[in-house]
């Protein structure tokens, strides 16, 4: 890392900060973004970072590099934290405490439609919709919904619909290009609203019924299945009696069974965290335990990072203005080991941007049965840290062993940090395809990962030798389009899935594009790359007649293999994906004479291809002519 100095050490004026509620900005002398704050007093807050007070070792070696110091001037605390949030989450400051892997939460969410739908998301829109997480498990979560559509028969489609005074609901818009009602309706999964198979209002005393399931409260439900079930028994509808029956095992197996059960039912979250000891110290491991209608609905882990001697009161206040800010609604009771600073002003604004219309409350308990519940929650994420350090560890071991091996046996003269690998996918010779995987230390930079479609191979032509020229000529080719930068991201190793065939082919494009342009200092084509066969696992290397066997035992075939087969799953992912693509394409795209928005026209009249073919000709002559006609007809 470039480290830029200054031709003078800083010098802290006071004067220059102003005296009103903001939030300050700590820069380096590279003009990064070292640290966001929020202050009531921005001053007094500021000068305490430069007083003679002892100081931890984080905030002496962030002090030590601030070069520049910006404020903004705000109206409010209420306004200074969120500024603080905003510019947290957008810049990610090194020295604040930053939640990780956010895009991992899961949503069960209500639309703000006429007809609302449900469906599961990753990102909340603030249209007035009702969201129930976030959730990490997506299995579970998937699997209560599936439950909503049996007990409640709320859609799942794209399908947009309106209601008019009379409460009649009318389909806008079919971007399924299906049928109506769909399957869902006929296996009992959907009560059919675009077919006006139930009331408006009916759907709507549904979706509060499920509202209410969603939080937690299953009773009303479960008296309603069971007295169905004796009904079913008493009338001997044995079949309907049993899915009552499964109906019922379903909520329970959903609602986590648990000795710990509040019987008063308010909403508590109770929230702890262990740090990963680390030589970094910048793993932070949460855990909320989330209590609704007595009982425990869900087990969240949060993923933190902060520095080892950030105070406990920091790392809450960020994890719960981070975490609690996308949520759906707030507990009211929340429990945690410390106070945030200003918690107050935190309570309003979480408040204010979830839209919860109780005020929540924080604890901290100090004996009884929610101090055990918290500890309970601390012990669930120091378990989630040691075993996030096991597994660290385990990596960083296996790496370690099988990079000293690879170097040995492959004869390179410096053992490879960035080793990238490339494979061809096809199926039959139809959409072929390439992909490129780098994994760097040992783990994969998915970032980094490329796809390419074969273009030089007609469709059914197979050729994986001239699909791999290809791809590695099209890769060499991006050192000039990248303009030199590509000396930053030089591949250590080049892997190729395949034989010396394949192998060949790359030493064409190797020596086709060495022609007229030279490789980066310190890539030498000759050397770092090689080709892996699945037979026996071997290594064909430039210039060598016989591959290199070691087994499958030795740690640096172990270390291809895993690169390899990475490679392999993302070609054929990419593969799989056009096909299924092709297969979607409707049989309206052969017929003649009809454009893109002809059949947009009949696809939203009709629902499907069944639908135009079975349809009236009056209904189909109000959007074809009689010469489109008569060519549909002729095709289908």
């Amino acid at each position: 890392m470039v480290m830029v100095m200054t031709e003078a050490p800083f010098h802290y004026d006071r004067t220059l900060i102003p005296a009103s509620p903001g939030c300050y900005l700590y820069y380096d002398a590279a003009g990064e973004l070292l640290y966001v704050g929020k202050a009531k007093h921005l001053r007094k807050r500021v000068s305490s970072y430069f007083s003679g007070t002892k100081k931890s070792q984080r905030i002496q070696l962030m002090v030590s590099k601030i070069a520049r110091i910006e404020t903004r001037i705000v109206q409010s605390e209420m306004e200074a934290l969120i500024l603080e949030n905003n510019l947290i989450k957008s810049c990610a400051p090194k020295f604040n405490v930053l939640l990780r892997d956010d895009k991992t939460f899961l949503y069960l969410r209500i639309t703000k439609d006429p007809v609302p739908r449900i469906m599961v998301t990753r990102r909340i829109v603030r249209d007035g919709s009702f969201y129930m997480g976030p959730r990490t498990n997506s299995r579970a979560l998937r699997k209560t919904l599936r439950l909503c559509q049996q007990l409640f028969g709320i859609r799942t489609c794209r399908l947009q619909m309106t209601t008019d005074e009379d409460n009649r609901v009318t389909v806008t818009a079919n971007p399924e290009r299906r049928s109506l009602p769909c399957m869902d309706y006929h296996i009992r999964r959907c009560t059919g609203p675009c077919a006006g198979e139930i009331s408006v209002t009916d759907y709507q005393q549904r979706l509060q019924q499920m509202k209410q399931f969603l939080r937690g409260d299953t009773r009303a439900v479960k008296t309603t299945l069971l007295e169905k079930m004796q009904t079913a028994v008493s009338t001997q509808a044995y079949e309907a009696a049993a899915k009552y029956r499964d109906l019922l095992q379903s909520i329970d197996d959903t609602v986590q069974r648990q000795q710990v059960e509040f019987t008063d039912g308010i909403t508590r979250d109770f929230l702890h965290y262990a740090r990963h000891e680390d030589p970094m110290g910048r793993n932070v491991h949460g855990v909320r335990l989330s209590f609704r209608g007595g009982k425990l609905l869900d087990q969240t882990p949060l993923r933190l990072t902060a520095s080892a001697d950030t105070p406990d009161e920091e790392i809450i206040t960020q994890c719960l203005l981070q975490f609690y800010a996308a949520v759906d609604e707030l507990p009211r009771e929340l429990y945690v080991p410390a106070l945030p600073e200003d918690n107050e002003a935190l309570l309003d604004y979480l408040q204010q941007v979830t839209g919860t219309p109780y005020r929540c409350h924080l604890h901290v308990p100090q004996k009884g049965e929610k101090r055990r519940i918290l500890e309970l929650a601390q012990r669930n994420a120091a378990h989630a840290a040691e075993k996030d350090a096991i597994e660290q560890q385990s990596h960083s071991q296996v790496f370690s062993r099988a990079v000293p091996s690879l170097t040995a046996a492959l004869g390179l003269d410096t053992p490879p940090r960035r080793i990238e690998c490339y494979d061809i996918s096809h199926l039959g010779g139809t959409h072929t395809v390439a992909s490129q995987v780098v994994f760097l230390d040992g783990e994969p930079q998915k970032s980094q990962y490329r796809r390419y479609k074969i273009q030089s191979l007609t469709e059914g032509q197979i050729d994986d030798y001239q699909a791999m020229y290809e791809v590695l000529s099209r890769r060499f080719a991006r050192l000039e389009d990248r303009g030199g930068s590509f000396a930053d991201r030089t591949p250590d190793l080049i892997v190729i899935d395949g034989g010396a065939g394949q192998l060949s082919r790359v030493l064409d494009a190797v020596r086709d594009y060495g022609a007229s342009h030279p490789f980066p200092e310190g890539f030498n084509p000759a050397e770092q790359i090689i080709a892996l066969a699945k037979q026996e696992e071997a290594i064909y290397r430039v210039g060598e007649r016989e591959p290199l066997i070691l087994g499958t035992d030795h740690p640096a075939v172990q270390l291809l293999q895993r690169v390899r087969d990475e490679a392999h799953r993302f070609a054929l992912s990419y593969n799989r994906n056009l096909r299924a693509k092709a297969q979607v394409k409707s049989q309206l795209d052969a017929v003649p004479g009809i454009g893109p928005q002809t059949k947009k026209k009949l696809l939203q009249r009709f629902g499907s291809v069944r639908g135009v073919r079975v349809a009236e000709e009056t209904a189909l002559r109000e959007i074809l002519t009689e010469k489109q006609l008569e060519s549909l007809r002729q095709m289908l």
